[in-house]
């Protein structure tokens, strides 16, 4: 068996290498109350140098240890940056573990937007998560017939007017 000094050790040297897996372990470890007691400042240091997926998974496990609201700002740029669409797609879910402000709104509205139709898509379950709405934007079929522009080929210009249309009225659902 592995020593809890052992583990701690590991996922130091995890963070070093920027690995996301090892910030996402800090979390899963708090969870079970089992986070080295490092943990909070091995994670504030990795997050000052961390960029992309890493910085999302810093980010998401600094908010699970502290319960700081703050930790969403990084999430929230790396969503509306030009980092992978599968970084953005995290990013777009893990902002449903944060509370709505406006400018998570304001950033999952820009994700809604994206030129990728998953970030589009998971942006738009967050919304909708923010409006209380438990189904999937996929339940709802005008809205996902927006998002889901274009079926194949380049997106036009209407596409995109589409994608506006559809996060105006996710984010007109979280003002009335």
């Amino acid at each position: 068996m592995v020593s809890p000094a052992e583990v701690a050790r590991m996922l130091a040297a995890g963070l070093d290498a920027a690995d996301p897996l090892a910030a996402q372990s800090f979390a899963a470890l708090d969870a079970e109350g089992l986070a080295p007691p490092a943990a909070e400042s091995l994670l504030r240091s990795a997050a000052q140098e961390a960029t992309e997926e890493f910085l999302v998974r810093v980010a998401q496990a600094l908010h699970v240890l502290t319960g700081d609201e703050s930790w969403s700002a990084p999430i929230a740029a790396v969503l509306t940056s030009t980092a992978f669409w599968g970084v953005r797609i995290d990013a777009a879910r893990l902002l449903a573990d944060f509370a709505p402000t406006p400018a998570l709104i304001g950033a999952l509205a820009d994700g809604v937007r994206d030129e990728e139709y998953l970030v589009r898509y998971h942006a738009a379950n967050t919304l909708l998560r923010y409006a209380r709405r438990k189904r999937d934007v996929a339940d709802y079929r005008t809205l996902f017939d927006k998002i889901a522009t274009p079926r194949e080929g380049e997106p036009t210009a209407a596409d995109r007017d589409k994608w506006h249309a559809a996060a105006d009225e996710l984010t007109a659902a979280l003002r009335g």
